[in-house]
């Protein structure tokens, strides 16, 4: 199959385009609603409606499974591309078109089946690549975290995208007219599991030149914390129902707590195998490390959050992810890929992210609700800047810092400890 590989960039950057747009639709309607000025014409009363699937579904998913699958993947691997193209580029306009009429239309079945039609061909490439990769390569190197993040999360969306997808064609086919959305709320498990995977392995890949971690027991948590909530929420689903899994009452036999538990307790096992690997290390806060650093900050306060109060691990992993996902972008371009950005920018960029979300976790008024929003526009602002001043000068960083730029998912073992 390794003669039928394809170069993955452009789908890759299509699913962050996707990303993108959604995100800017999203967090547009979102910004408006709070200062009270939202128009109750056109698109916005509908973006204002299907705000959290357009954030789940077409936001978190492509950008931190399909979006650097196909950017990074290749070259974790040591492969000159994805295998199976059509499908990773049919993959990519299913998805696609289906956002489109979920902007248009809502989110409706048809377009929920669009999407899972799409992310089914999707993960089944990235799937398809990792695994064709181990057949093609004659030296058996160990997989790093990145990777196991994408395989994990690829793996969660195979199993439990078809039950969605089962449960939308019954609600098309039974000619049920009623809002769709809880139907949507009863998948944001799986995203959560998804967004903990991915983002691990971004947060782990961000460090593992510098820290001194074995890479066992990440696996090991990775796995099992997989298994066991798709067992759980699957189950669930079908005992129940898709709806009636989110309106269980709040005890851990409920699936949704229960992944929720499952989530909980591998976010704290994870971050403190990273924090052990690292609190020897000298670590430089490069730019991809503070939004790891970001990540598990925003991961920490969903702890709390869930442990008093019993709810907020899940909204804070959504939020987690857009951290996960710059980190990933920086790393993508910066180390991994060699070339130069403005750090300075970025620097403002992260700095104008902390206090937007500092700002979101606290009870805001009118005006506060204001100031997050705006300064959320801000952030975005400077790394479409960064991003924009980097493409365009397109060179590679300087020869004194080489060494520091040296790609981090091809040298990954040699930052860490095999145990």
């Amino acid at each position: 199959m390794n003669k039928q590989a394809a170069s993955g960039t452009g789908v890759g950057a299509g699913y962050l385009l996707v990303a993108a747009v959604a995100g800017l639709l999203g967090g547009g309607a979102s910004v408006l609603r709070q200062a009270g000025l939202m128009p109750d014409h056109g698109i916005w009363p509908v973006l204002e409606h299907i705000h959290a699937p357009l954030m789940l579904l077409f936001v978190v998913i492509p950008a931190l499974v399909c979006g650097f699958s196909n950017l990074w993947l290749p070259r974790a691997l040591g492969r000159a591309g994805m295998v199976l193209p059509a499908l990773n580029v049919a993959g990519l306009g299913l998805v696609g078109v289906s956002g489109i009429l979920a902007v248009v239309n809502g989110a409706q079945a048809p377009a929920i089946l669009l999407w899972c039609a799409g992310l089914l061909c999707a993960v089944m490439t990235v799937l398809a690549t990792i695994f064709d990769s181990r057949a093609d390569t004659e030296q058996k190197l160990p997989f790093s975290p990145f990777v196991w993040g994408e395989m994990l999360a690829s793996a969660v969306l195979l199993l439990t995208v078809p039950v969605l997808a089962a449960v939308m064609t019954h609600q098309l086919l039974s000619g049920a007219q009623g809002d769709i959305l809880p139907l949507l709320d009863g998948f944001a498990e799986p995203v959560t599991l998804v967004t903990l995977l991915a983002g691990f392995g971004l947060v782990f890949e961000a460090g593992a030149r510098a820290s001194r971690f074995s890479e066992k027991p990440v696996i090991a948590i990775m796995t099992a914390t997989t298994a066991a909530s798709v067992i759980i929420w699957t189950r669930g689903v079908f005992a129940h129902g898709l709806a009636a899994s989110v309106q269980q009452p709040g005890t851990l036999t409920s699936p949704e707590n229960a992944v929720l538990f499952a989530s909980t307790l591998a976010s704290v096992l994870l971050a403190g195998l990273w924090m052990a690997g690292t609190w020897r290390s000298r670590l430089s806060l490069r730019v991809p490390m503070l939004w790891g650093l970001g990540f598990l900050a925003v991961v920490s306060t969903g702890w709390v959050a869930q442990l008093m109060q019993g709810e907020g691990l899940h909204s804070a992993l959504q939020l987690g992810a857009v951290y996960a996902a710059f980190c990933g972008l920086y790393l993508w371009r910066g180390e991994n890929g060699g070339y130069w950005y403005p750090r300075s920018l970025a620097v403002l960029q992260f700095v104008l992210m902390a206090a937007a979300t500092g700002l979101s976790f606290s009870p805001l008024s009118a005006a506060a609700q204001i100031w997050s929003g705006g300064l959320l526009g801000a952030s975005l602002l400077c790394f479409v800047a960064t991003m924009g001043i980097s493409f365009m000068q397109n060179r590679k960083v300087t020869e004194g810092s080489a060494a520091s730029a040296q790609p981090v998912l091809a040298s990954s073992s040699e930052g860490t400890v095999q145990s």
